[in-house]
């Protein structure tokens, strides 16, 4: 137990470490300095043998990754230039799929690069606030896959000359400030943005890349080859993957899972939340499961003995407990949630498989334990990104098909050949991805 906690400890100082450097690094070098393209084609970092995996624990320090972010950005010469001009909404899963609608876009239009500036993420269910996405993701590691999907360069003021920069600061911990940067079209101008601005706009209708996104899954269910096959695999199979800093706190938490004896770890995705219960009741009735009761005898039929040292429940106990403190209620779905409430709390204690197996929770608490105050900051998004690709590295995974986050780490999941992936419906566990599966699931619901 003590070396465990020696264990955590010095992990939590390396991420202090290395974060610090990061934010200093940042402050005084900004992401957007002017990299213009220097004509070397040849500066492109090239993909590395096993580029998919991204399991591996990465302890590049943040100057080195800095450098090379920094190269990997410059505009590449005679390349053709977009800004994206739509705001995210919604959770994690949605603003990923209007994210992989935006780079089918891009390649349709004949778009080499997107400004990364204008790439923002929102934390909508915690500050609401834009999160710039270098910050987020490896730019580095997904820019490696051009041309297969779009890569991303600087705002560069001399050559993007249609676009303005903004700033703002954010203030987190007790003395730190993040200047924010995004970049925008110059309201004065009086060209159509989208055919005669330098670069062009992208996404000319607010619901374009969404529409394209769901366009193409729809056509790609029914057996069509589709061009953007390669670039949905590529994403979904590791282009994009979490930030150096970001995956140390994912690989300090798997590490732990899988605890000394190294057997694997289940992650449960229980989405039984009572927002979920009353939205859209008649909708997939046929997959829907509220009660954690029937997903927990699901999981002891089909696995009788232990599969796993750990089983990791994502879910969101902040709405389950608001329910269960809201006196106004008192409806089935009321009722429901203190059932689910008391179950989730005995798993937590008592473990399952008679407590052979410890059960933890996920996400955000992870993130404010880490010892990095930007993504505290952010918790409740940042979590959001660490359950799903703690999700996507399980041994074992486990959700629901009435889920965007379920559907698209199972698929990601099945571009990376691990098959063991099952949804709970009301009639027990649905192996989604066996070995003859050829297609991801579409979601549906």
């Amino acid at each position: 137990m003590a070396a465990q906690g020696i264990n955590k400890l010095l992990w939590r100082l390396l991420a202090i470490v290395v974060f610090a450097s990061f934010i200093n690094i940042r402050l005084i070098y900004p992401m957007t300095n002017s990299y213009g393209g220097n004509g070397n084609e040849e500066n492109i970092p090239s993909p590395p043998a096993e580029r998919l995996q991204v399991n591996e624990i990465r302890a590049e320090s943040s100057s080195d990754y800095e450098a090379k972010l920094a190269e990997s950005l410059k505009g590449l010469p005679g390349a053709k230039t977009a800004s994206y001009t739509r705001i995210p909404l919604a959770g994690l899963c949605n603003q990923y799929q209007r994210f992989m609608g935006m780079s089918f876009l891009a390649t349709q239009e004949g778009y080499d690069e997107i400004i990364e500036e204008s790439i923002l993420w929102k934390d909508t269910y915690g500050t609401n606030e834009m999160i710039p996405h270098y910050m987020l993701w490896d730019i580095v590691h997904w820019n490696t896959f051009y041309p297969t999907i779009p890569r991303f360069a600087s705002f560069d003021s001399k050559v993007h000359t249609d676009l303005v920069l903004s700033t703002s600061e954010v203030k987190y911990g007790e003395d730190t400030v993040f200047i924010k940067k995004d970049v925008r079209f110059n309201p004065n101008i009086s060209v159509n943005i989208y055919e005669e601005a330098t670069p062009r706009g992208l996404g000319s209708n607010p619901n374009q890349a969404i529409n394209r996104f769901m366009q193409f899954e729809r056509k790609l269910s029914r057996g069509h080859t589709l061009p953007e096959t390669e670039m949905y695999k590529t994403i979904l199979g590791g282009a994009l993957r979490p930030h150096p800093n970001l995956q140390l706190i994912i690989n300090n938490t798997i590490a732990e899972l899988n605890g000394a004896e190294k057997k694997g770890y289940m992650v449960l995705h229980a989405r039984i939340e009572p927002d979920m219960m009353r939205q859209n009741v008649r909708v997939c009735i046929g997959e829907r499961v509220m009660n954690m009761t029937d997903i927990i005898n699901m999981l002891y039929e089909k696995f009788p003995e232990p599969p796993v040292s750990a089983v990791l429940l994502v879910f969101s106990r902040d709405i389950i407990e608001n329910e269960e403190a809201n006196d106004k209620q008192d409806d089935d779905f009321h009722k429901l949630n203190s059932h689910n409430l008391k179950i989730l709390n005995e798993l937590r204690e008592n473990g399952m498989w008679g407590g052979k197996v410890k059960v933890v929770e996920a996400g955000s608490r992870m993130v404010e334990e880490s010892g990095n105050d930007f993504y505290a900051y952010y918790y409740n998004f940042v979590g959001s990104i660490v359950n799903f690709f703690i999700a996507v590295q399980a041994t074992i995974l486990v959700g629901t098909e009435v889920s965007t986050f379920s559907t698209y780490a199972m698929n990601s999941r099945f571009y990376r050949e691990s098959r063991e992936n099952y949804f709970y419906r009301p009639g027990g566990l649905y192996w989604m991805s066996p070995p003859n599966q050829t297609k991801p699931h579409r979601f549906g619901c």
